[in-house]
């Protein structure tokens, strides 16, 4: 039945609800979402003098680019200004403080002003400092009080790729957003695409289902695209590019493929380099933008345009669990460089989902079709195009409503079903190597083989390919080519094809289970999930293991679908495991056996630089609003603080940040509060909160005063 003369009753229903939560929104003044732009008669007069500093306060950070960091590792070059920070010194440092008084109340009265009007005083010119910092205490506690976890200032800044922004608040929240009506997910995938999309009033999960030049309806697009030889523009995306690809015209553009895969730093040096001028993040950053703007024209159309403000949505973009910390804030800065976001959007207004926890969040919904109970423990398997994710995750119903844990070291490789495809077409290439096949004709044999016999194959029956007309007149017995058909073995399909793909599937499994002792159930998701022979060699490997093997209903749309749960969702994972050593560089007492040249001598005392001061271990579970803190000291005021994070894979305990195998990650440049009166070189003690349990990591500086100063990575 139609609504509202031949609109349908469903999209009638959107359109009131998007009005109705317009209306609600709007009824809170300038506190909703949009607001007023700075300078307007909207903003509060000091609130637009908060904004002119922070502007000014960018303009004076040094450009790194992402091709490099500036500032020097915490803890270099402390005995040229540093003191060891013994008990005496403490005492002394701490009397200095309370002399500081007057800087005290001052800060009170502060911090009694809304948050937004909270404002460090950065002095003209000054850049991150190379930071001499050395630990006095360690302690690991929740972020903050559940009253205390709601709160996220609307005028938070998003980290920008050429200097970090920062600013004072009450502490970083796991879950805001509620000043945005419209919640839209994107699934973005090696091989295909998926947009889905809700209204919080109601929380009615809608994918996308039609796309440019698009035969059928279905919730996925090839995530593809055709790019001008002469002038390397996108010419095209999606299904049309590839029906671009077979026109005349087709031979003066250069089809892209799978450059999501190039995020893999494991995976990136043997891929085949893209054309000319075009780099993987404009290649990707091209793609999300024709995505978007096509997704949010439908949902224009569908709404009427009642609903057309873009700045009224809230996106999750879903990416790999394997991926590194640093792939994830180039996946961030490539959305903002796409047009989803504004640089100077507040960083919660895109949320980055890994996949096996968006899928978890799908799968966690159907938990009542599959009795999972408290305590139970499953395993996503998420097996796409490109890349398979599992995690192990447990039910936890303590707080009285059901969240999720993760209690296992998540894993991953690129082994997915598009390797699949690559089996098939050298296997198709020995064959038909006589025969002079053209683009077209390779084109149709494998679009034939993704769409119709490889979602299909199960390993029993023989598979009989459709020749084009260049060769479909021609038989050829020992090939088994006759008919227009070429005939492959179920043998030859299994050994060539899948096997060498799912036995590596076959293994990330039984590599969940050895970590997790325990599981319940076994979830296949994913293009590659839903795959009846992936199916069966599970059920034959892991059935004595584990009870319960499914797929879900629509698995290959359980990512995009759970991306919008999570969204929906405050803190779905209460926690996450750590994969990997993180620290920071510091100076220790020297031992013996330490590095000669590391060595110094302060205070009558030996000391050793560049020490990797741990901050979480592999293996560590950390909830999510859980902070590592650790207390420091810095003698370069009022210069910003520029922390370097630093990382290691290696199972031993790392010692140095120059230790083999140890990488920089990232900085995190942290202003200093404004102390009136205190003269240049004056020590600073300061706590330096870390959270490891969020999708991105954060961290945080809270100084003696109280003033609570946080960043995101710079990478």
């Amino acid at each position: 039945m139609a609504a509202n003369g031949d609109v349908p009753a469903h999209i009638a229903q959107q359109r009131q609800l998007y009005h109705a939560a317009l209306q609600k929104q709007n009824a809170g003044g300038n506190n909703g979402y949009p607001s007023p732009p700075p300078g307007s008669s909207g903003y509060p007069q000091q609130q637009q003098q908060q904004f002119q500093q922070q502007q000014y306060y960018q303009q004076q950070q040094p450009s790194a680019g992402y091709g490099g960091v500036q500032g020097a590792g915490v803890g270099q070059g402390y005995d040229n200004y540093g003191g060891q920070m013994d008990a005496q010194q403490l005492q002394y440092y701490q009397q200095q403080q309370q002399q500081q008084q007057q800087y005290q109340q001052y800060q009170q009265q502060q911090q009694q002003q809304p948050p937004q009007q909270q404002q460090y005083q950065q002095s003209p010119g000054a850049a991150p400092a190379t930071v001499s910092i050395q630990p006095l205490s360690y302690s690991r506690h929740s972020a903050s009080p559940p009253s205390q976890q709601q709160a996220l200032p609307q005028q938070q800044q998003q980290l920008q790729p050429a200097a970090a922004q920062a600013q004072t608040q009450s502490r970083p929240s796991a879950a805001v957003g509620g000043e945005y009506p419209l919640l839209v997910a994107i699934d973005f995938g090696t091989t295909f695409s998926g947009v889905a999309y809700a209204f919080k009033s109601n929380g009615e999960v809608l994918e996308m289902t039609t796309w440019p030049h698009q035969a059928n309806l279905y919730g996925k697009v090839p995530t593809v695209s055709a790019y001008s030889k002469e002038n390397d523009r996108m010419h095209s995306w999606g299904y049309a590019a590839k029906a671009a690809m077979l026109t005349p015209n087709g031979r003066s553009l250069d089809l892209l493929q799978k450059f999501k895969l190039f995020l893999d730093n494991d995976l990136a040096p043997y891929l085949p380099p893209l054309p000319r001028t075009i780099n993987p993040q404009t290649a990707i950053s091209d793609y999300l933008r024709a995505v978007h703007e096509h997704a949010i024209g439908e949902i224009i159309k569908n709404t009427s345009g009642a609903f057309s403000d873009t700045r009224q949505i809230q996106y999750c973009l879903t990416v790999p669990a394997m991926w590194t910390d640093n792939a994830k804030g180039v996946m961030r800065q490539t959305a903002i460089q796409a047009g989803l976001i504004q640089p100077s959007d507040p960083p919660h207004r895109l949320l980055l989902v890994s996949e096996p926890e968006a899928a978890a969040m799908y799968c966690e919904k159907k938990c009542e079709q599959f009795n999972l109970r408290h305590g139970d423990r499953f395993m996503i398997c998420d097996a796409g195009g490109g890349t398979v994710d599992l995690i192990v995750f447990q039910v936890d119903y303590s707080s009285g409503t059901r969240r999720l844990v993760e209690v296992t070291r998540g894993s991953g490789a690129s082994c997915g079903s598009g390797f699949l495809d690559e089996n098939f077409s050298r296997l198709v290439n020995y064959k038909l190597q006589r025969y002079d096949l053209q683009p077209k004709a390779w084109a149709q044999i494998m679009e034939e083989f993704v769409f119709s016999h490889k979602p299909q194959f199960d390993g029993d029956d023989d598979s009989f390919i459709s020749m084009p007309s260049s060769v479909g007149n021609i038989v050829d017995l020992d090939m088994r080519l006759e008919d227009g058909l070429l005939a492959i073995s179920a043998q030859e399909m299994r050994e060539q094809v899948f096997d060498p793909v799912v036995n590596q599937v076959l293994g990330l499994i039984d590599g969940q289970l050895q970590q997790a002792q325990q599981c319940s159930a076994i979830f296949l998701v994913g293009g590659f999930g839903s795959s009846p022979y992936l199916h069966k060699r599970v059920q034959q490997e892991f059935e004595n293991r584990v009870p319960l093997i499914r797929y879900p209903p629509r698995p290959d749309l359980a990512v995009v679908r759970g991306a919008v749960y999570h969204g929906l969702t405050h803190q779905p994972i209460q926690a996450r495991v750590a994969r990997r050593w993180y620290g920071v560089d510091t100076t220790r007492p020297y031992k013996a056996g330490d590095p000669v040249e590391k060595k110094y001598l302060q205070d009558g005392k030996y000391r050793v630089r560049d020490g990797f001061s741990i901050f979480v271990r592999p293996g560590q579970s950390i909830a999510v609003d859980e902070c590592i803190s650790k207390k420091y000291i810095t003698h370069k005021y009022p210069e910003p603080l520029s922390s370097p994070l630093f990382v290691y894979n290696g199972e031993n305990t790392p010692e140095f940040v120059d230790s083999p195998g140890v990488q920089k990650l990232c900085d995190f440049t942290i202003p200093l509060p404004h102390m009136p009166g205190a003269p240049p070189g004056t020590p600073v003690i300061f706590t330096l909160r870390m959270y490891f349990g969020t999708t991105e990591l954060k961290a945080e500086a809270v100084f003696e005063s109280g003033e609570v100063i946080s960043t995101l990575c710079r990478f």
